[in-house]
């Protein structure tokens, strides 16, 4: 069954727009990754937010794809972008 993952990421005050353009240069290789369904991003500049929904076929496939990223030094890289750990939601797909 499909899952549904979604990741708010915010921005230190500096970072924002270097967040928004990681994301713009990293997605395509979240969207061609195995097991990836759907990938969609939104950005909100008044909080310096970008928010991320992933569907996946599986959790496992974002598992893996979490430890890809991990271990290219990708999510380190990121993190010190953001003023706070990232917020991550799992949900089941229904429709």
């Amino acid at each position: 069954m499909s899952v549904m993952v979604v990741l708010t990421l915010k921005a230190k005050d500096d970072q924002y727009d270097m967040l928004v353009q990681t994301m713009k240069a990293i997605l395509p290789d979240t969207a061609a990754y195995a097991g990836a369904e759907l990938i969609s991003c939104a950005a909100d500049a008044s909080d310096k937010s970008v928010t991320i929904w992933e569907k996946w076929d599986q959790i496992e496939s974002q598992q893996a794809y979490m430890g890809w990223r991990t271990e290219r030094g990708d999510i380190e890289k990121l993190g010190g972008l953001l003023r706070e750990p990232p917020k991550v939601e799992q949900f089941e797909h229904v429709f």
